[in-house]
């Protein structure tokens, strides 16, 4: 990296980093309570498996993954969503809960979208299909428990956060089989001279992907995010 170019990453990465533990970034690197959506299933909420980047990770250890050919994609969830705290992301565009909640649902239906891009991709271990019926299916459930989107008047000082929540389970049988959870802020991409800060569609595009990654251990020994991109 050029002396210059090593300057100018860290005028801005330094910016951002101190911005980690303002109070205004608290919410986004605090772990949420799990909700009743994991919760329910009795697992250790606190379990996590190294080579995945999840907060809380968890599969049975008599899972035998090579015996599962399809997976079935559930539409994301909004049921469990943390409303209460709604007014952490007031703006002149959300200035009620009714328009908190539309855009949550909007937000679900965009991660169920990129889940179903993630799935379909070549490299995925199992054919997506929506017959749960079929023999060797797998059904992936996801939730979005809580989001925060941001004050575009507010720049840095107001970042998106969004905090998700799954589990996936034998078509057959109703088994649970693997558990995740996460809570995640935006990335930090550098570009050159440019910065981007992910907002709260890229940061469900980002987890999307990792979960058909995590199944495919033989291309995937370790799935990783990076908090900063440099380009």
């Amino acid at each position: 990296m050029k002396p210059f170019f090593s300057l100018l990453v860290f005028a801005v990465v330094f910016p951002f980093t101190a911005l980690l533990t303002s109070c205004a970034i608290e919410h986004a690197v605090k772990p949420l309570e799990p909700t009743t959506f994991l919760t329910s299933t009795g697992i250790d909420t606190k379990e996590r498996i190294s080579r995945l980047p999840f907060e809380h990770s968890w599969r049975d250890p008599e899972l035998d993954i090579s015996k599962y050919k399809n997976i079935v994609v559930r539409p994301v969830t909004v049921k469990y969503l943390h409303t209460e705290t709604w007014e952490r992301s007031k703006s002149a565009k959300l200035q009620d809960q009714k328009a908190f909640e539309k855009r949550a649902r909007e937000l679900a239906e965009y991660f169920t979208k990129r889940l179903n891009v993630a799935f379909n991709d070549p490299i995925c271990l199992f054919y997506k299909i929506r017959d749960t019926s079929k023999p060797d299916t797998l059904i992936l459930e996801v939730a979005l428990t809580d989001a925060h989107f941001p004050n575009p008047s507010v720049k840095l000082l107001n970042i998106p956060v969004c905090s998700f929540e799954a589990r996936v389970l034998d078509a057959a049988t109703g088994k649970l089989l693997v558990t995740t959870a996460d809570r995640r802020g935006p990335d930090l991409h550098l570009q050159g001279e440019n910065t981007h800060i992910t907002d709260n569609e890229e940061i469900c595009s980002i987890w999307a992907r990792q979960p058909m990654e995590a199944s495919n251990k033989e291309i995937f020994a370790n799935v990783r995010r990076k908090l900063i991109t440099v380009e």
